[in-house]
């Protein structure tokens, strides 16, 4: 993602921005994902299968709050591409994120990395 579109995204929060490298599809979360905005990261990720991703990493570097809407999303989009043999990982996740992911019990469905994708 370049300054500018990092700039962008970051000036418009809740919003789920995502492309295609190859056939990996990069799912960068920023600000506030909720039941209002957790819409987008369907629309995204089938925008990015229909583009030729057959992976999916989803950045949290810049998420700052999400919701079940959130996680029912992510859910989705996890058993979409493992359906069509794909993977999918989540990125820069914080410790908040990840007690999270922890609690609700959906943090052995996601790889996860600390790394940037």
């Amino acid at each position: 993602m370049t300054n500018e579109e990092r700039t962008e995204a970051l000036e418009a929060p809740s919003v789920a921005v995502g492309r295609v490298d190859g056939t990996e599809g990069l799912l960068a979360l920023h600000g506030e994902i909720d039941h209002g905005t957790a819409s987008q990261i369907d629309e995204v990720v089938q925008r990015l299968l229909d583009e030729g991703a057959t992976s999916l990493v989803v950045d949290f570097t810049d998420l700052t709050f999400f919701d079940s809407a959130c996680l029912s999303s992510l859910i989705r989009a996890h058993t979409t591409i493992t359906e069509r043999g794909g993977t999918m990982t989540l990125t820069n996740v914080s410790r908040h994120a990840r007690r999270v992911l922890d609690i609700t019990g959906l943090l052995p469905l996601f790889q996860l990395t600390d790394e940037s994708a």
